[in-house]
């Protein structure tokens, strides 16, 4: 069946022809006529209609009668009249120009229709005679200048094409508007759906009709409703489930006390459940934590704080664990910058780049910390560890909820795929940006934060 956008594209195409061709008839027949056959169509017959009905309403209202019915005309015929009385003035009064007074006399004393013309205008007087021999004439101007003007070859073909390309660029762009205005709606609904706007919606902003745009905005906003109940639904329950282990979590680790009371001097087992409820502990309160970062209830607190500080902190922690375990954690580059921020976020959010890399940083290796400034409003923390890398396929997923490049490396260094997500987040409600990128040759992985600096 033909309906929709392509019945409605089809009818525009047609219609743009038609008008198209009707405009090039218009400009083709205005630009054509000869100035004599103008001239000829101001006819004896015309001017003698005038003349009579400004006779009439000279009888019955006078002068001004005559002036506002001799404007009228103007308006609407363009023709510039007055109207003379036997002695030859303007009955209403209206100048005269001597040239019109010329062919008024003419008429007046032939009784009939006088022309004279230049190049520019051309004047004709028509003289009736009414009851009681009274004689009147009628003069009236016809420009001819613009005329001959439009006449001309050269001046006429321009008109012709300036008339067609107006005729068609109305036209298109009338279609070009129709057709792109819920396009660029839909994009940038889409946009704003991957940013993580899950509230978008286009709703009748593309329209009330039945057309295939109207429908496919429909189809959007039940596709964002989807979305938006699905991934609330997940939040919702990650956010109960780790409420609720909290509870048993509490009482393992009551009885883990008071089974170290009996135990005596056999405590391994006792100190590897112990081990483990620091994990699961750990992992229910970056849940927490994630939780109230993906719903939109964690605030950030905004006051200055010394960026630098908290980088040699995170430092010197991470450098006094790594050294256990053969490795080291160093600053290679500094500067003085101030952010607006949460410092307990931000401490965690450079603490959990700085752990990820100290593990997977080879062993005789150090991990290299640096800061500096892009430009002046922004400042940016880098971390580079010298491990194997990321795949290049996997850079994209690193900061997803639970994401593991390797199940097995992953589950020995203790990782989780919460500790990227978490910087992800805190970093985005701080208005910065996260990134990583390989370093060339297989020389490890760098992870850059770029955050709004102060103004110094």
């Amino acid at each position: 069946m033909v309906r929709g956008v392509f019945l409605k594209i089809l009818l525009w195409f047609w219609a743009s022809l038609v008008l198209v061709a009707l405009a090039l008839e218009l400009t083709v027949t205005a630009t054509s006529t000869p100035v004599e056959v103008r001239v000829a169509r101001f006819s004896d017959k015309v001017l003698d209609g005038h003349a009579r009905e400004a006779v009439a309403i000279l009888d019955r209202e006078g002068p001004r009668g005559v002036a506002r019915f001799l404007t009228d005309l103007e308006h609407t015929t363009r023709i510039h009249a007055v109207l003379l009385d036997p002695d030859g003035h303007g009955v209403s009064g209206r100048t005269v120009p001597r040239k019109a007074l010329k062919v008024a006399r003419r008429a007046l004393a032939s009784g009939q229709t006088e022309m004279d013309a230049d190049g520019q205008t051309a004047v004709k007087a028509r003289a009736v005679t009414v009851d009681e021999g009274r004689r009147y004439v009628l003069v009236a101007a016809l420009p001819i200048g613009l005329m001959r003007l439009l006449h001309d070859g050269p001046t006429a073909q321009a008109l012709r094409l300036l008339a067609v390309f107006a005729t068609a660029a109305a036209a298109c762009y009338g279609l070009a508007r129709y057709v792109t205005r819920p396009l660029a709606i839909l994009r940038g609904a889409t946009r704003a759906l991957a940013r993580g706007d899950l509230a978008v919606r286009v709703g009748s902003t593309v329209g009330h009709g039945t057309d295939e745009f109207t429908e496919l905005g429909r189809d959007f906003d039940r596709m964002a409703e989807r979305l938006d109940a699905l991934v609330t639904a997940e939040r919702r329950l990650l956010r109960d489930i780790s409420h609720e282990l909290r509870s048993p979590l509490a009482r393992l680790n009551v009885a883990l006390g008071l089974g170290r009371q009996r135990a005596g001097d056999d405590q391994a087992a006792l100190d590897r459940i112990e081990r483990e409820a620091e994990r699961l502990n750990s992992l229910i309160g970056q849940l927490l934590m994630l939780a109230r970062m993906e719903s939109g209830v964690a605030t950030v607190v905004r006051e200055p704080i010394d960026l630098v500080a908290i980088v040699h902190d995170v430092v010197e922690d991470a450098a006094f664990e790594a050294k256990s375990r053969g490795r080291a954690v160093e600053i290679t580059e500094t500067c003085d910058a101030r952010v607006s921020g949460d410092p307990e976020l931000l401490h965690s959010a450079v603490e959990n780049v700085v752990r990820n890399a100290v593990r997977h940083t080879r062993e005789g290796t150090a991990v290299e910390v640096s800061m500096g400034r892009a430009g002046a409003a922004r400042v940016w923390i880098r971390v580079r560890d010298h491990g194997g890398g990321v795949p290049e396929e996997a850079l994209p997923n690193i900061f997803q909820p639970f994401y593991r490049v390797g199940d097995a490396r992953e589950r020995g260094t203790g990782g989780v795929g919460l500790g990227l997500t978490i910087v992800h987040r805190t970093i985005r409600l701080h208005d910065g940006t996260v990134r990583a990128v390989n370093v060339p040759g297989g020389g490890g992985l760098v992870v850059e934060l770029t955050l709004p600096a102060l103004p110094a």
